[in-house]
């Protein structure tokens, strides 16, 4: 079983500005947020944990290690965010006015130096597959980031859920069973922790 977990909320989340692959690390109730999410997670049996190497997702990722007697966190770049290219540090709601269909252009070219849904969506799935044939009947955990994560929900869903439909919350859980080499969704955005 995997659990995909969007990082806690960072002050830019806050403020709506798009971070991409800036350095943005948790605010203040993204540290409680990560504090909670690891206490829910505890209980788990979680055996394995990545991180993207961007430090919200990571200190998100080291809560989560603490509360679950971790040891070792991998992490890895492939996991990071979308790149926003020229657009990260603006305000989100540009992002719409300067790109209205940037969460739904499946196979146009992104702009503004942006990564197209396709890289992001390729990079997380050949990572998240190679984790999980790694760790064969093990529960994994891997903490990334909203964008990112709801491509691979909209690849496993085939576009049911994810980019351009699903809202994912600061430090949702989203989890899968991978088995026999397919995927499945088995609860999407729960964060009935933060409740």
């Amino acid at each position: 079983m995997l659990y995909l977990i969007r990082h806690g909320q960072t002050e830019w989340n806050k403020k709506k500005l798009i971070q991409g692959q800036r350095n943005i690390g948790l605010d203040e109730q993204g540290m409680k947020q990560a504090q909670q999410v690891a206490r829910f997670l505890k209980n788990e049996g979680i055996e394995k944990l990545y991180s993207s190497d961007l430090t919200r997702a990571y200190d998100t990722a080291a809560a989560i290690a603490t509360a679950s007697g971790i040891n070792n966190i991998e992490t890895c770049e492939r996991l990071r965010e979308r790149s926003f290219g020229q657009l990260e540090g603006k305000p989100v709601a540009s992002l719409r006015d300067l790109v209205p269909n940037y969460d739904t252009n499946w196979g146009s070219e992104a702009l503004y130096d942006m990564e197209a849904l396709e890289v992001i969506q390729e990079r997380l799935l050949k990572r998240l597959t190679e984790i999980m044939e790694e760790s064969k009947g093990r529960k994994v955990a891997v903490v990334s980031h909203g964008a990112i994560i709801n491509t691979f929900i909209h690849y496993v869903t085939n576009g049911e859920h994810g980019t351009g439909k699903t809202a994912l919350q600061n430090t949702s859980i989203t989890t899968f069973i991978y088995e026999d080499q397919k995927w499945k969704l088995q609860t999407l955005n729960n964060h009935s922790h933060l409740i």
